[in-house]
């Protein structure tokens, strides 16, 4: 992962406000606390005072101009420290919908705000109990909404939601509708990993504005690949974390007055997750790039980032509990939290067998 100086120094002024703002220490707290929010006020204000939401977004549309690099080596750090934020889920996701799928006038009155962080949102995309992109039955009568959504980021504590739906023609179309709206009700869920989600039905529910139009199927579309890549590299950052903690503790660790880093056995385990990490991370930073040169095979890139990272996360914290053995998985060890982590992000927009027959699809096979 190549980064210009500017990128560099972004990725470390986040880094060392993480250390010392969301270190994994943080999710314990906040997961542990009786309102369970789904992130710290303070945490995100700091974030905003960066620039972090706006890392992305060229310089002319009000962003940073750092790119998709930018961003992913933001979500990197992230991914390494297990912190929680609005950062995907409004920064990136909700972001890349209204870009690429409302009017001019529609992304000049919403984005100011969510590259601020004024504004949070989050969309909502997934109906059952597995991530099909295909699948909506959400249906738009006149400016009203009706049906299901499951497995919404954030979604009791963003300000709007960004709802997928069809409309009479059977023709996709978006609506943004307020989170405390009438009709629209939240069911909020904090799973293994302590972040916050939400199931939200919708019961003719009025949609404040409509995302429609014909860029709409292909916005959205490239809305959730560049989502997906970004969700990548906070796996890819995670699974880094993860073996790096394994390889200090065999380092350090001693059975029979030996260290058990020397055993061969561990040694030839963890170098084949290393190479396996290696191959996950050159196709999240070739992916990176595709963002960053709209490229029109972006779904490729995105399917194959999230199928080897989602495949190394779950191996690396596998063998980083076994490695650590039983109280690898106590709440008093980071690395159970890694686990659960990983647990998660590879059902968040399609697991790996998702994405390998997506990708399989992609390329004619």
């Amino acid at each position: 992962m190549i980064l210009n100086e500017e990128q560099l120094l972004l990725r470390n002024t986040v880094a060392d406000f993480l250390n010392k703002e969301a270190p994994i220490e943080a999710l314990r707290m906040l997961r542990d606390k009786a309102d369970a929010p789904a992130w710290e006020p303070e945490l995100w204000r700091g974030l905003c005072e960066l620039g972090a939401p706006a890392a992305a977004q060229p310089e002319e549309q009000g962003g940073l101009g750092f790119g998709a690099m930018g961003m992913g080596a933001i979500m990197i750090e992230v991914g390494r420290r297990l912190s929680a934020s609005p950062l995907l889920s409004s920064a990136i996701f909700a972001q890349a919908v209204i870009r690429e799928c409302g009017s001019a006038q529609q992304i000049g009155q919403l984005l100011p705000d969510l590259l601020s962080g004024d504004a949070v949102a989050t969309v909502a995309c997934q109906e059952g109990t597995h991530f099909e992109a295909e699948t909506i039955r959400c249906f738009r009568e006149n400016n009203q909404l009706t049906g299901c959504k499951n497995l919404v980021i954030d979604a009791a504590s963003a300000d709007y939601l960004l709802v997928t739906a069809l409309d009479r023609q059977g023709h996709l179309c978006i609506g943004r509708i307020a989170s405390d709206a009438p009709g629209v009700a939240i069911t909020p869920r904090q799973l293994m990993d302590g972040r916050q989600y939400g199931s939200v039905s919708f019961t003719n529910a009025t949609v404040e504005e409509w995302l429609e139009g014909e860029q709409v199927v292909s916005g959205f579309a490239r809305a959730l690949d560049e989502t997906t890549v970004m969700l990548s590299a906070e796996m890819l950052g995670g699974s880094r974390e993860l073996l790096e903690r394994t390889v200090a503790y065999l380092q350090e660790r001693e059975q029979f007055d030996v260290k058990i880093g020397t055993f061969q056995a561990l040694q030839h385990r963890l170098a084949q997750a290393y190479c396996q990490l290696e191959l996950a991370a050159a196709s999240v930073y070739a992916a990176m790039n595709a963002l960053d040169s709209a490229a029109d095979n972006l779904a490729q890139y995105a399917s194959r980032a999230k199928t080897l990272t989602g495949d190394i996360y779950q191996h690396l914290s596998n063998e980083a509990v076994q490695m650590h053995g039983g109280m690898g998985v106590t709440d008093e060890m980071d690395i159970g939290l890694f686990l659960k982590r990983s647990r998660v992000c590879n059902q968040l927009l399609g697991d790996s067998a998702y994405h390998k027959d997506r990708f399989a699809t992609l390329r004619g096979c």
